[in-house]
């Protein structure tokens, strides 16, 4: 049995709600709420993908991705446009406001990652990233439909969805 209170899903929720917190603690005098500045992010390292390639790597649905991208533009951070190879594509481009917001979005996303890891030396901080990105990959082989996993980890049958039953 699991304890319900002091457990690692609960302590990693707890975490990521934290995290959530932090960033919109930051990125409140820039106007920018901490899920929309990943957009921005992913832009700044790949401008040009299209709606479809931002849903699958933020996970998300293509309708709320949209939504989002919607009242980015309205805000005048990005700019959506036809493919002219096909025109049923929609790419993503940012605009001059969005660029010149960059260096403040890093710069918040810094201090919450620097207070994030205040108390832990560089070895930790490595041992962490490693440990979460391994729990990653064994989720993504457990489960369909997270992060490509396949779900061949999982017997589908059982009524906990564990290999164990």
């Amino acid at each position: 049995m699991i304890d319900l209170a002091n457990n690692l899903v609960r302590r990693i929720g707890t975490l990521s709600r934290s995290m959530i917190r932090a960033l919109d603690i930051e990125m409140a005098p820039l106007g920018m709420g901490s899920g929309r500045f990943s957009y921005l992010f992913m832009l700044y390292i790949n401008e040009g993908m299209t709606q479809q390639e931002m849903a699958v790597r933020l996970q998300a649905d293509k309708a709320a991705v949209a939504r989002t991208l919607a009242q980015l533009e309205e805000q005048g951070y990005v700019r959506r446009d036809s493919d002219p190879r096909d025109g049923r594509v929609t790419r993503v481009f940012l605009t001059d406001k969005s660029r010149a917001l960059r260096g403040h979005l890093e710069d918040a996303v810094g201090r919450v990652i620097t207070q994030l890891q205040a108390n832990l030396d560089a070895p930790q901080q490595a041992a962490i990233r490693e440990i979460l990105q391994r729990m990653a990959e064994s989720l993504a082989a457990g489960y369909e439909g997270i992060n490509g996993g396949t779900g061949a980890g999982v017997n589908s049958g059982s009524p906990t969805g564990r290999k164990d039953g």
